[in-house]
This record gives C-alpha cells, sequence and structure tokens, in this order.
C-alpha cells in the first residue's frame, strides 16, 4: 500500500496520549508538543478533571481526543450528543460493539447537537478490538469465532453503515478494512511503537513505518514518547517514519 495522503506530510497525523494524573504534567506535554503533534488525546485525565481540562488544552490551541469508548443504550448515548459538540473537542470514541441503534442514535444526537448550536461535530470514532486483545481472548474468553481482522471488519462495516466517520484499529487490519469501505474513512491506529521497542500491554503491536505503509490516517502514540530519554527526539522519530517536514 502507498502512504497515506489524507494528512500527509502533516503533524496532525499524530496524537499523544496523555495517560497523566497530574494536570500541570498534562498542560507541560501539551505545551512541549505542540508543534509536534495535531491532538492529544485524554482518558482517564478527563474523569479526574473533567471538562475544565478540556478547556485548558483548547485555550492553547491544541484540539482534543476524548478517547471515552462510549457504551450504553441508545436513550443513554442520546444524551452524549449535546455533551461532546459543547466541549469542542475534535474527536470522541464509542464502542461498535453498542449495536447499531446505539451507534445511529448517537450519530443522531451529535448532528443535531451541532446544528442546534453551530459548533462543528467531532469526529465520531468507533471501537473495533482493543489492540491489548488478541486471536485467544477474543474467542476463548469473549467467545467470538475466527480471527481478529475478521471481527475488526465486521465491527468496520457496522460503524460505517450507522455514519461514524472512522474506526481504531490496529495497523494489521487496516489492509482487509480499507478494501471494503469508503475512501474517506478515517484510520486511528495505537500499539505503534520503534522497532524493537517493548509492547507493553499491546497485544497486536506494528512500527510507525508500518503505519505509514498501511495508510493509517492517525497514529497514537504515548508511553514511547513520553517515556524516552529525549521525547522530542523520540517525536522527531515518528516524524521522519511518515516523512513529515515542518
Amino acid at each position: 500500500m502507498t502512504l497515506n495522503t489524507k494528512a500527509a506530510n502533516h503533524k496532525d497525523r499524530i496524537c499523544l496520549a496523555l495517560d497523566l494524573h497530574n494536570e500541570n504534567q498534562i498542560l507541560q506535554a501539551v505545551d512541549q508538543f505542540m508543534d509536534l503533534v495535531g491532538y492529544f488525546k485524554l482518558n482517564s485525565a478527563f474523569t479526574l478533571f473533567g471538562p475544565d481540562l478540556v478547556q485548558k488544552i483548547r485555550s492553547r490551541g491544541a484540539k482534543v481526543f476524548l478517547d471515552l469508548k462510549l457504551h450504553d443504550i441508545p436513550n443513554t448515548l442520546s444524551g452524549y450528543g449535546e455533551a461532546v459538540v459543547l466541549l469542542g473537542i475534535q474527536i470522541v470514541t464509542v464502542h461498535i460493539s453498542g449495536g447499531s441503534e446505539m451507534l445511529i442514535e448517537f450519530v443522531r444526537s451529535v448532528n443535531a447537537a451541532s446544528v442546534k448550536f453551530g459548533i462543528p461535530r467531532p469526529k465520531l470514532i468507533g471501537i473495533t478490538v482493543l489492540t491489548s486483545i488478541g486471536e485467544t481472548v477474543l474467542n476463548n474468553q469473549l467467545g467470538i469465532r475466527g480471527s481478529v481482522a475478521e471481527e475488526v471488519l465486521r465491527k468496520a462495516q457496522l460503524a460505517a453503515d450507522a455514519g461514524l466517520d472512522g474506526i481504531v484499529s490496529s495497523v494489521g487490519e487496516l489492509g482487509i478494512v480499507k478494501r471494503s469501505l469508503r475512501s474517506d474513512f478515517f484510520y486511528v491506529t495505537p500499539g505503534v511503537r520503534p522497532n524493537g521497542a517493548a509492547h507493553d500491554d499491546h497485544q497486536r503491536v506494528y512500527t510507525y513505518e508500518d503505519a505509514a505503509r498501511e495508510g493509517s490516517d492517525l497514529l497514537v502514540v504515548g508511553r514511547s514518547v513520553l517515556n524516552a530519554k529525549n521525547p522530542r527526539a523520540a517525536m522527531a522519530e515518528i516524524h521522519q517514519a511518515l516523512g513529515i517536514s515542518k
């Protein structure tokens, strides 16, 4: 496959996961990497510091990826529409395993809120199969038959049919999925590391070069950068792998 061109040669192809529990450290990381990173992802930090942290990051001119991984009954997801729009975030995640009705209701509520308040809506990105899950867990613990790639494709098709903007998967599934879905679908890939780096708790791990070759739209990186001896040099390595020039 060829290098993805939707955001080629731009820092918007990189998202830094801020898995930190100190607000000052989080904001320092935003300041340190704003010139090298397009998005900053919040998980547990949002639980700790809430919308106030989102606004502090946005006030710096940065874009926020709120990794909520929403998963509930359709009526509950409907209530999230106004919430995620009013936050002014750029990306939010939802579990595809909640089913079509839940996804469609979430898309409807987000679109309605965007029109109501005149605020651009975030990209709605569906979680397929977590990169910490391999085939053994998928088959034996979750009771889902077939390969991880087959399950990712099933969920990706469900997400596309429901009106989501893209999916989260590992780099390894991009080939089979991209052959089956529309060309403007947005692909987010966590579990990317420098060649030879520790996998941590990811089971499906690929290199930055793999992600570039397979056409990932957004690489999510975290520990491989934040825990590096020279974090900015580690980020520069990603820029080089993706062919990003300032």
